[in-house]
């Protein structure tokens, strides 16, 4: 969790946190991003961690340096502990309430990972995973928690009859860390077939 702290840690700089995304959105951001089946430069990604609408700039070369270097360590931690099946480290105690609703925090990750993930999508298209494979089913089984998770409503039947069919929020949340392993352990899987 050294690293997550990190970046929260970095987060309590007024400077940080008024220019850029929450930084639970950033995280679930990086998440997505560090977890494709290709590795994507740091100049591809970390400008969109800036809120929307601005660009990424500092006051001085040092914090922005900085930032540089947490947010590449963090996505660094994640692609490591994927490649080897760890589940991540992620401040999932900070993602439910007392009542084991969601809170903003895990909403705000779920937001920055699907936000992450539409950046590398096509990516994971170009991988054709078969349908029905392990693969695939993580890859949706994914989509689809986080998608609860942020709390994205559909006026399709289809997806509330799934959505009521999945597991309680404290079963999801407590799966996120390993379930996002497997899924950036995919691309290790497919280069090995």
């Amino acid at each position: 969790m050294k690293t997550c702290q990190a970046v929260i840690d970095l987060y309590e700089i007024s400077e940080i946190k008024e220019s850029n995304r929450d930084v639970h959105e950033s995280l679930g951001f990086v998440t997505a991003v560090a977890l494709a089946p290709q590795r994507v430069e740091l100049q591809n990604w970390l400008p969109l961690l800036a809120k929307k609408g601005t660009e990424l700039s500092f006051s001085n070369e040092q914090l922005a340096s900085d930032f540089a270097a947490v947010m590449l360590a963090f996505y660094e931690q994640c692609f490591i502990r994927s490649q080897t099946l760890t589940p991540l480290n992620l401040p999932v105690q900070l993602w439910q309430d007392e009542n084991s609703q969601i809170t903003k925090q895990g909403r705000l990750f779920a937001i920055g990972f699907l936000s992450g993930f539409q950046l590398i999508e096509t990516m994971w298209d170009e991988l054709e995973l078969p349908a029905g494979s392990e693969s695939e089913q993580i890859l949706q089984t994914t989509m689809l928690l986080l998608s609860k998770m942020a709390g994205l409503n559909s006026d399709d039947p289809q997806m509330q009859t799934l959505f009521e069919r999945l597991p309680n929020m404290v079963e999801i949340v407590n799966s996120v860390p390993t379930l996002l392993s497997a899924l950036g352990h995919i691309s290790v899987v497919n280069e090995n077939e």
